[in-house]
């Protein structure tokens, strides 16, 4: 199981990238659970993170918009794209539009991951065709990060179900929201590809700055 850190700014990436982490994911925290970043920090934290010789994936978010709000969406989607990440990371929230926003989604020319937000349940029709569709992974999460985590919203039997398709199909799958060091046995357990931290990698909440000690925590923990 890899580890998938969100950093908001050229100095966390690098920050990130010194204690190990493979996956750096850029996103503001403090517009929302993938709040979106402009195109010049997107820019930034690439060059800085290319140049200091990260060669580990970089995604970045599209923001925290509804599934019926399929044109901007996907602009918004090819607009963070053309910032040089290497995966955009697109929110599926409950709802109308979800099939279509996923069927939308897999027709882009880039290497997209849908995360399906799962405060209230996961959708199984929606489940089954993210995991059919042709993306590069796919992930869960959650939009509130004060009513536990994505662990106590759906519990492990749910989550093992959701990874086991995902993976039987094909996709990489990855688990997110309000995730602790403390659940690191129990993730380990369901065996993503790669589980996604901001809060526990904190120096307080998600949107306070990044721990250099809690990211070298995390990275030992995970090499146990």
């Amino acid at each position: 199981m890899q580890a998938l850190v969100s950093v908001r700014s050229p100095e966390e990436a690098l920050q990130a990238a010194a204690a190990g982490v493979p996956l750096i994911d850029l996103k503001e925290p403090r517009s929302g659970a993938l709040g979106a970043l402009p195109d010049e920090t997107l820019q930034a934290i690439v060059q800085a993170l290319r140049g200091h010789g990260h060669d580990g994936e970089i995604s970045a978010t599209t923001g925290d918009h509804p599934p019926t709000a399929l044109q901007p969406l996907l602009a918004e989607a090819q607009r963070v794209a053309a910032c040089g990440v290497d995966v955009v990371k697109v929110g599926v929230l409950p709802g109308p539009g979800g099939l279509d926003l996923i069927a939308a989604l897999a027709q882009l020319p880039h290497r997209i991951v849908p995360v399906l937000m799962v405060d209230q349940g996961l959708d199984p029709q929606l489940a089954q065709a993210t995991c059919e569709a042709p993306f590069h992974a796919v992930m869960i999460d959650t939009v509130g990060k004060r009513s536990g985590s994505v662990l106590d919203h759906l519990g492990h039997q749910r989550l093992k179900s959701w990874i086991d398709l995902a993976q039987r199909t094909g996709r990489r799958v990855g688990i997110a929201g309000a995730l602790r060091l403390e659940d690191i046995t129990t993730l380990q357990s369901l065996h993503p590809d790669f589980a996604g931290f901001r809060s526990a990698v904190c120096e307080g909440d998600r949107a306070q700055a990044l721990s250099p000690a809690r990211l070298h925590a995390l990275m030992a923990t995970l090499i146990q």
